[in-house]
């Protein structure tokens, strides 16, 4: 399924889960943004309701920001809650700040300006992208106008991938901006995507074929950004997994590392029935199993150490979950990299990362990970 979109246009209320406009503007204490049931409820997510009951009304989930004035990514962590005395959902949690470098960032933001919404998850939300485009900012203005004509009287529609496409267009917004996000297309071949992470298989194909077919900027950015999202989407696949081997008892503990700390050279750290360490690596791709596997120099380092590193191999992910398949150690491939780097690099040059065909490493057999949700009634 695709993912659903929607458009908010924000109430002085709704502004006030930004810290500082909250603290400009006194609006009530509501510090959260409504989520319109008609929309959430009422046309992405009918069994919301039945489903969080088990959490108490609230849903925890990953908030990738971009915007407003087309910045980039900022992640952090809310919920969507809803208690007995609430018309709507609400996204809240805890006031946002602007991030560290830019804590002015959400400073600007007033009733008016809008938030385009993509949300993913086939049951219940299990992430939310937030885009904001600012009514008044030079880069936002003229998209703002394009999507306010979206709208009749109402505070949050339901847009699809292509009236916000249309919308970019017609607003001549530059392909650099993340509201093409909401516009990606899903079926980015594997080419677009290794080029998209600097592969040099993938912009070789698209450099053959450049005479059929040339890669547009917003194409490359849409690439991009469409294989951050499936990064992180493959590691809440492997935390699944991981979480079910705990169940089971067939590995004794486990910690997710990335998910809080951004540059860790490793996404997992696993401990066996034997109290043994291990380092994991999740590698995804909504393509097949065969598509190139990048490591970071970092990764390749961290790889050559004493603790055993695995890949953790997602492929072929799709809305419903994801094959997998576990490497070997792959040490002793890295100390191989990592040596030829140290003693073959002339002065002064570091490569940054390398693509690896999938046979470079011994696999494990193919595995599957259902999404959670699908297991709920």
């Amino acid at each position: 399924m695709a993912d659903r979109i929607a458009i908010k246009k924000l109430t002085a209320s709704d502004c006030t889960l930004f810290e500082a406009v909250f603290r400009k503007i006194g609006a009530g204490n509501q510090k959260s943004i409504n989520l319109n049931a008609e929309v959430l409820t009422g046309q992405f997510y009918p069994s919301l309701a039945s489903i969080a009951l088990d959490t108490d009304n609230e849903v925890p989930l990953p908030i990738l920001i971009f915007g407003p004035a087309g910045k980039g990514l900022h992640k952090l962590t809310r919920k969507i809650i809803k208690n007995p005395t609430y018309k709507n959902w609400r996204l809240n949690g805890e006031f946002i700040s602007g991030p560290p470098g830019d804590m002015a960032r959400y400073d600007e933001i007033k009733p008016g300006d809008l938030a385009v919404m993509i949300f993913k998850g086939v049951s219940s939300p299990t992430q939310m992208e937030l885009v904001l485009v600012s009514q008044d900012d030079p880069k936002d203005v003229a998209l703002h106008r394009a999507l306010a004509k979206l709208f009749g009287n109402k505070s949050m529609i339901s847009v699809s991938a292509d009236q916000i496409a249309a919308a970019a267009a017609a607003a001549s917004t530059p392909d650099s901006h993340p509201i093409y996000i909401a516009a990606a297309d899903p079926d980015m071949d594997s080419a677009l995507e290794d080029a998209a992470q600097s592969g040099i298989s993938g912009t070789t194909k698209l450099l053959v074929n450049k005479g059929i077919k040339k890669v547009s900027a917003s194409e490359l950015a849409k690439a991009r950004i469409k294989a951050e999202r499936t990064g992180l989407d493959g590691e809440g696949l492997v935390n699944a997994y991981l979480t079910s081997k705990v169940v089971d008892k067939t590995i004794a503990s486990y910690a997710w590392i990335s998910s809080g700390h951004a540059v860790s050279p490793y996404d997992f750290e696993l401990f066996t029935l034997t109290s043994q360490r291990e380092l994991i690596d999740a590698k995804t791709t909504t393509g097949p199993f065969e598509n190139v596997v990048h490591l970071s120099l970092s990764e390749v380092i961290e790889a050559s150490g004493n603790v055993p590193y695995r890949l953790y191999r997602v492929f072929e992910i799709n809305e419903d979950g994801g094959k997998l398949r576990i490497s070997e150690d792959i040490r002793e491939v890295a100390k191989i990299i990592k040596a030829i780097h140290e003693t073959h690099m002339p002065e002064g040059i570091r490569v940054d990362g390398f693509s690896f065909t999938t046979a470079t490493f011994k696999w494990g057999a193919e595995e599957y990970i259902a999404r959670p949700e699908d297991d709920t009634p």
